[in-house]
């Protein structure tokens, strides 16, 4: 009896310490919205949508006004998050297409993945949704450091039927599923997932195809907001990130789980709608309004609420959640990203980022150092397959108030703004500034030699397995 009763209590101690070790190292959840832009949340000042789940987040939370994606297309951003490198680094510099030329198009199998490190450290890791870095052998999310997949390949396309089937780790378990089912099975899946693994660490990637199109609403939301089918998009993508937290809640994990919401890149305003707030252009383009994005991180007991404008990246997300998992980070490679526990610990800091680069696929086209941010001359031809107008002038003027949805497509002599007075980027005081031009081309020659250019390739560059990288065929 004295015998059970001792290795009873044992048992007991064992399991307490392995829980504490547990709650040691917190559980991270990313959630990636797709297309959303920086003025897209009423948290962010949208006047047409209501966002309270989202909202709530925020308030819980950190919110910050200065947070910037590596890309405004899809495939690179997601690349530059999972890898905490720029694309031009990882290999993965444009969107990943529907052409033969891209059918080897994959994220390199040396590439090191948050889910890499955080599988190594024990933790149970997870992909749903969105993938879109190839499925090629050795670019599916299971050959990245993710024990399961769940989700589609890329985007929903209903002119390739093929990419409307559901994968399971690599095997199709549903085929040609319509759109409007896919938030919901998504959300379903990721709380079935949470419940699971809620007595161990874990990692939940979770890529919402929201609200990136076809702008297909669920029935159920269609006419709910003041900002047409979009503004319902919107709201329908915070009632599931709603019920997502619910869940957390339910589950206990509040205090043991960081949640990062942010989008890919910015609104797709060309196309389908969507709002980049106070900020110029959107997808596609390297003005803020396709790289600067909604982004909040919750952890409740652990981190402060408020706002923080510090400048930072995506790509900040690789070391920040390694050293919460006490890891290490990889020292074999250039990891761009830096590690912004402390000033998430404290709410506020400065930026670790003395530079940040702005490429359209393998185009440098912009240079961000503290306020300053100096775009440089790019040509028609310069420009990814999504972005080429051989028919635009160049941008000769001095205000960019009334400059197209595409942004800057060709410009012809360096222009510079100051983000704090003008975060629209609508005045150029290249004039008035001529040492921070000059600080900031110089630095221009300097990155393109390392992380390349349309027709240099830089010496710490993963050149993709295709020629004619910018063009689509």
């Amino acid at each position: 009896m004295f015998a059970k009763i001792y290795f009873a209590c044992l048992f007991l101690l064992c399991f307490s310490s392995l829980r504490l070790i547990a709650q040691d190292r917190p559980n991270v959840i990313i959630l990636f919205a797709d297309d959303l832009g920086y003025g897209d949340l009423s948290c962010y000042g949208a006047q047409d949508v209501n966002t309270p789940h989202i909202d709530r987040l925020a308030q819980e939370g950190i919110r910050f006004t200065d947070f910037q994606v590596a890309s405004s297309v899809c495939s690179p951003s997601r690349a530059a998050l999972l890898t905490g490198r720029y694309p031009m680094r990882n290999g993965y510099p444009v969107a990943q297409a529907e052409i033969e030329k891209h059918k080897d198009y994959g994220l390199h199998p040396d590439e090191i993945t948050i889910a890499d490190i955080l599988l190594k450290e024990g933790y149970a890791t997870m992909a749903i949704g969105k993938w879109h870095l190839g499925f090629n052998p050795g670019g599916q999310p299971i050959d990245h450091g993710f024990q399961n997949f769940y989700g589609l390949q890329s985007n929903w396309l209903s002119s390739h039927p093929a990419l409307d089937d559901v994968y399971e780790n690599r095997t199709i378990v549903k085929e040609n599923v319509a759109f409007e089912s896919l938030i919901g099975d998504y959300t379903e899946k990721a709380i079935e997932y949470i419940e699971e693994n809620k007595e161990n660490p874990f990692f939940l990637y979770l890529a919402y195809h929201s609200v990136h199109s076809p702008i297909l609403p669920n029935d159920a939301f269609i006419g709910t907001s003041k900002g047409s089918l979009y503004g319902d998009f919107v709201q329908e993508l915070d009632y599931y990130i709603g019920q997502l937290m619910e869940s957390i809640s339910e589950n206990g994990l509040d205090e043991e789980t960081l949640v990062i919401f942010l989008s890919d890149n910015g609104p797709a305003i060309c196309h389908f709608g969507g709002s980049a707030g106070p900020l110029n252009g959107g997808k596609y383009t390297t003005m803020e309004g396709g790289f600067r994005i909604p982004a909040i991180m919750r952890w409740k007991g652990q981190i402060p609420s408020g706002i923080n404008n510090t400048l930072l990246s995506s790509m900040n997300l690789l070391p920040t959640i390694a050293t919460l998992a006490g890891a290490e980070i990889p020292e074999d490679r250039i990891i761009d990203g830096k590690d912004i526990m402390p000033l998430l610990k404290t709410g506020q800091g400065d930026s670790p980022h003395e530079y940040l680069y702005y490429y359209n696929g393998t185009n440098l086209q912009a240079i961000r150092k503290g306020k300053w941010k100096i775009h440089l001359p790019r040509t028609s031809e310069d420009q990814p397959f999504w972005s080429k107008n051989a028919k635009v002038k160049p941008f000769g003027g001095a205000n960019l108030k009334n400059i197209s949805c595409k942004g800057l497509e060709v410009l012809d002599r360096p222009i510079l703004f100051n983000l704090d007075n003008d975060m629209g980027e609508l005045t150029d005081i290249s004039a008035a500034h001529p040492e921070v031009m000059e600080e900031l081309l110089r630095e221009a020659e300097r990155v393109r030699a390392e992380l390349g250019d349309v027709h240099l390739i830089g010496s710490d560059q993963r050149v993709p397995p295709f020629e004619n990288i910018q063009e689509k065929n």
